[in-house]
């Protein structure tokens, strides 16, 4: 049995999705499956990409129109088609539905295009774009949900979706350890200045249902206290919007903020390593990766109490209303961080790859057998 992966288009940028496919890749050539990787490239667009004006246009005909046309033709040569990301929906309308699945993600994207999101506000074309991704899900003849929450989600936009959905938890996509040497790695990456003083740390886009203004607002209440009075706050991602810089000039602490836009892999773990904990305070979640990344190097998690950050996080993270940031504050300080760190390095040990290829390999009905594996896939269409 050979199947296809369906990837993303690269100039998104979704580097959680390109993680995702390729832990799929190699994961099912691990196990015996006869798989190859294709995804979308830029045929049109060759130079800078944006979400907005002639060249987001532009990116949707790479993606939607000439992509979808290859991969029709592509897809009659594998027994199996398999889209990564549940985003690319609308690749379905071009597979056979009977041999073809789909990994869900979250359905927030989809919800919102609905109205029912608070404070998400989707376009036409957003929503023209949602209820074909929508549609091409329910086309697949099985969809693989990476949460209990998620397909919850899910099936409370089409119920006769049930016995054609199962939840197979994400994995760790990467490997995510502690770093005794993570001073050395943030020196050798520009940032020594951060291991010379705690920190405490998020990590994520300024989507607002990341809710990082929280996290300002929470560490603006910990600096009151003697045990948080040298500490820094460090983002992983875009800098502070403006509503979060408000808050960061009112309590004086701008010069404890600092800002890592595009921390690699190597980084990224040393982040983790070396903080005293992680404040994740998410509105909206379709699975949370980064709270098992931070348990797997040893960093505390502190998370919004919201559905499936505790499926995730298990009874080793601290959870707290997101609305509530003085209260936040008081659990964060009042925390054993030893006892968090041993805990959440064995929570952490139950989302192995091996075991998530062993559930999606029966989940959608794939067939592993010795096969040799291919050094290269056939990536991109040409």
């Amino acid at each position: 049995m050979k199947l296809l992966l369906v990837g993303n288009y690269p100039a998104d940028g979704q580097k959680s999705m390109q993680a995702y496919a390729q832990m799929l890749l190699s994961g099912l050539r691990k196990a015996g499956v006869d798989v190859e990787f294709t995804a979308p490239r830029a045929m049109l667009l060759r130079g800078g990409y944006s979400m907005s004006g002639l060249a987001k246009w532009i990116g949707y005909i790479d993606k939607f129109v000439l992509y979808p046309l290859w991969l029709a033709r592509a897809a009659r040569r594998f027994d199996r088609t398999h889209v990564c990301d549940h985003s690319n929906g609308m690749y379905l309308f071009w597979l056979p539905r009977e041999r073809s699945s789909v990994t869900c993600h979250d359905v927030i994207a989809i919800q919102a295009a609905r109205g029912l999101v608070e404070g998400w506000h989707t376009g036409f074309t957003g929503k023209v774009l949602q209820a074909l991704n929508f549609h091409g899900i329910v086309r697949a003849q099985h969809v693989v949900c990476v949460s209990d929450l998620t397909r919850t989600h899910l099936l409370e936009l089409r119920e006769d979706l049930a016995g054609r959905t199962s939840v197979v938890l994400n994995a760790l996509h990467s490997a995510f350890h502690p770093d005794p040497a993570w001073r050395a790695t943030l020196k050798a990456n520009g940032h020594e200045a951060l291991g010379t003083r705690p920190y405490l740390l998020h990590v994520g886009s300024d989507h607002p249902r990341k809710n990082r203004i929280a996290v300002a607002r929470i560490f603006a209440q910990l600096l009151r206290m003697p045990r948080f009075a040298d500490t820094q706050l460090v983002f992983v991602g875009p800098p502070p919007d403006a509503a979060m810089r408000e808050v960061i000039a009112t309590g004086g602490f701008g010069a404890r903020v600092q800002t890592l836009e595009d921390a690699s892999h190597t980084l990224l773990v040393a982040l983790y390593s070396g903080a005293q904990a992680m404040i994740f305070p998410s509105l909206n979640e379709g699975f949370g990766w980064p709270v098992i990344e931070a348990q797997a190097c040893g960093c505390p998690v502190f998370a919004s109490d919201i559905d499936p950050l505790p499926e995730v996080g298990g009874a080793a993270a601290v959870y707290f209303d997101p609305a509530d940031s003085a209260r936040a504050a008081e659990l964060v300080a009042q925390a054993n961080f030893e006892r968090m760190t041993l805990m959440g390095l064995d929570n952490a040990a139950r989302f192995s790859q091996d075991e998530m290829i062993r559930k999606l390999i029966a989940a959608v009905g794939l067939t592993a057998t010795p096969v040799v594996t291919h050094e290269e896939s056939i990536g991109t269409h040409a």
